[in-house]
């Protein structure tokens, strides 16, 4: 799939996440008894012989009683468990819909903790999901229902025939898990697998872990599963198939981490090592690890947070004068703005948007410039229409 239609496809996705009518909905049968609904977020569904498993709970409450519904037209039998595979608001936030008086919700330990901090700080995580999902994910506030069951490292039940494996691995979170269902040798993954280059680094977001990340996709692949059913993006079948697209996200990862992690000892910056870090061609080429969620950028500028402070080595950087002042300064000594002005707008005609923002700060930080705010909010413009990555793209738009 190209860039293009890869970002296009994500676009649709969100567009069409809070008025999912059930006539559109796609309750999509893998294997007897394996279900999953394809939405923002995916919402697994597993029916036995004693009743019904669910996994995960997506985000938009229309949609989530509109896959209720569709459950109660297969089975009277009762939902006896849900799982949430990770605590990221898409996974857990319309829970009401599915939960009966018997259910049980099943999620690690570490997610209570990640939703009391998600409370705290409510009114900062509702406006940086606006901003990175252009408010189309319809978040007033957080519906989050607590866990009954948590677990340190696995969880098993037998529910009917199957017995349920919950294993846990940090990856997005470090309250993610997988579901494996030996005896059909099925994975319910979460979005330790999500058809684009994994999420580590997102500007917008706490730290992620690249490398425990790549040791449980690991264990996932030992399993063999014959099909795969991931958080975003359509189910897997096929073990070869499954373990080649397993295999290329862990090359990434395994790759990026052990470059970056290089780089921090030998002392290298992290914008030369944005410079340096590529990968390699048939990594770049893997329809897997497309970088229209994820990309390469985050992931080394996460890896640098992860593991060093935030000072570069760079006295000036070290106790640093406000921007402004700074700006103040520079445009002191240019002293006649049309010399900046002139440079920014050879600078748009060159396709250099970035190098034209950085110069009309000089001139919007220092005086407030309304020829320079108007030529940076055409950077940004050109920024957002070119940009590959979905992320980047609505910070850019939310910022114009």
């Amino acid at each position: 799939m190209s860039t293009e239609k890869s970002l296009q496809s994500i676009d649709r996705v969100m567009e069409h996440t809070e008025g999912n009518s059930k006539k559109d909905l796609k309750f999509i049968e893998l294997t007897q008894g394996y279900y999953y609904v394809k939405g923002f977020a995916n919402v697994g569904i597993i029916m036995t012989s004693e009743g019904v498993v669910v996994i995960d709970t997506t985000v938009s409450n229309i949609h989530a009683e509109n896959i209720y519904r569709a459950i109660r037209e297969k089975t009277d039998l009762p939902i006896k468990y849900i799982i949430y595979t990770h605590g990221h608001l898409d996974h857990v936030n319309s829970t009401h819909e599915f939960k009966e008086e018997q259910t049980k919700v099943i999620a690690h330990e570490n997610m209570n903790e990640r939703h009391l901090k998600y409370k705290i700080l409510e009114e900062y995580h509702l406006r940086i999901n606006g901003v990175q999902f252009q408010n189309k994910l319809g978040l007033r506030s957080f519906d989050f229902i607590p866990p009954d069951i948590t677990f340190h490292q696995d969880y098993q039940f037998s529910l009917g025939e199957k017995q349920m494996h919950v294993v846990h691995g940090k990856g997005e979170t470090d309250d993610h898990c997988f579901i494996h269902i030996p005896e059909d040798n099925v994975v319910y993954c979460g979005d330790f697998f999500v058809w684009s280059f994994p999420n580590i680094g997102n500007p917008l977001k706490v730290i992620r872990y690249e490398r425990e990340w790549y040791e449980t996709l690991e264990k996932i692949k030992q399993l063999e599963p014959e099909i795969l059913i991931p958080g975003h993006g359509k189910a897997i079948t096929g073990k070869d198939q499954i373990k080649s697209a397993l295999q290329d996200v862990i090359d990434t990862l395994k790759f990026v981490h052990d470059e970056v992690t290089a780089h921090i000892n030998k002392g290298t910056h992290l914008e030369d090592a944005l410079e340096l870090i590529q990968l390699p061609e048939h990594l770049e080429n893997s329809p897997y690890v497309k970088q229209t969620y994820g990309c390469l950028e985050f992931a080394i500028r996460g890896i640098y947070r992860r593991y060093t402070g935030w000072f570069d080595g760079n006295p000036t950087h070290l106790s640093p004068s406000k921007q402004e002042d700074v700006a103040a300064e520079i445009n002191a000594l240019v002293q006649d703005p049309q010399v900046i002005l002139k440079r920014c707008r050879s600078l748009m005609d060159e396709g250099r948007y970035q190098m034209a923002l950085h110069l009309s700060d000089i001139l919007v930080l220092s005086q407030d410039d309304e020829e320079a705010k108007a030529l940076k909010k055409e950077a940004i413009e050109k920024q957002a229409e070119t940009n590959q990555n979905f992320i980047m793209r609505n910070i850019y738009k939310q910022l114009m």
